[in-house]
């Protein structure tokens, strides 16, 4: 019988992944973090082989005894004790943003996944347009909101609250330089698509095609690929990013 496990995930985010999970070849994932485990239980009832991992494994309300269920504790902050080239999909549902070693957690990733496999992550979206307005006005980001200040924040904060904010940019280089392909950026729904945001989107396309013109002109790069997604609407408007990237097959890369 399914448990109805309650996401730690903002709305929409889990149904996203899941459906990309799914859609993906292979049959053993990592899902990591797993918080309460509402993921990793509906890819259990979808047949899926998963090990889940979190570093409070105690928060798991999952099905413990479940066949196709390993649970680790896991801190992602460090060298992951799992096996390289395991899993066929490893799924992050917003953990990244919580890490100070990120570099380490991709890294990580790209060593357990077998060559060909995906990665599904997902990320608060902080290039939209409400996150871009947001940080003109208060130098913070949206689902960023509150500084951080010890002995005077929140306790739920400092324990839990997101630290370390990561754009598609980064994210992307993050990925492209651990041998993790970017293929396909979603989101989980859309946000601030009024009038107003809509006529502000032109002239953002319009500085990005300019800024592009200029470093082609001086021998900078062209990135008009990568400003075209910046410009979509997955990621101008929408909430959490959602990237699905690939290991590359035969990559010796060093990272």
């Amino acid at each position: 019988m399914n448990r109805i496990i309650e996401p730690i995930a903002p709305p929409g985010v889990h149904e996203k992944v899941f459906a990309l999970a799914l859609a993906l070849s292979g049959t053993t994932v990592l899902d990591v973090p797993a918080g309460y485990g509402a993921l990793t239980e509906k890819l259990l009832a979808a047949g899926k082989k998963v090990t889940a991992g979190d570093i409070d494994t105690g928060k798991f309300k999952g099905s413990r005894s479940h066949p196709g269920l390993t649970l680790i504790r896991l801190d992602l902050n460090e060298t992951l004790p799992l096996p390289d080239n395991q899993f066929d999909v490893a799924v992050s549902v917003e953990g990244i943003e919580h890490l100070q070693s990120q570099w380490t957690f991709v890294r990580n990733i790209h060593r357990v996944l077998k060559p060909g496999g995906y990665l599904v992550i997902t990320t608060p979206n902080i290039l939209n347009i409400r996150s871009r307005l947001r940080y003109f006005m208060e130098g913070r980001y949206e689902h960023f909101k509150r500084p951080l200040v010890k002995g005077k924040s929140w306790q739920s904060d400092l324990e839990n609250y997101h630290i370390s904010p990561i754009s598609f940019f980064e994210l992307q280089f993050m990925l492209e330089s651990c041998s993790l392909a970017v293929q396909n950026v979603y989101s989980s729904k859309s946000k601030a698509k009024n009038i107003l945001t809509r006529l502000l989107k032109p002239l953002f396309t319009l500085f990005y095609s300019n800024k592009n013109y200029r470093d082609k002109k001086r021998n900078r790069g062209d990135h008009s690929d990568l400003y075209k997604i910046v410009m979509s609407d997955e990621v101008f408007f929408g909430e959490c990013l959602v990237v699905v990237a690939q290991k590359k097959a035969a990559s010796l890369q060093r990272t």
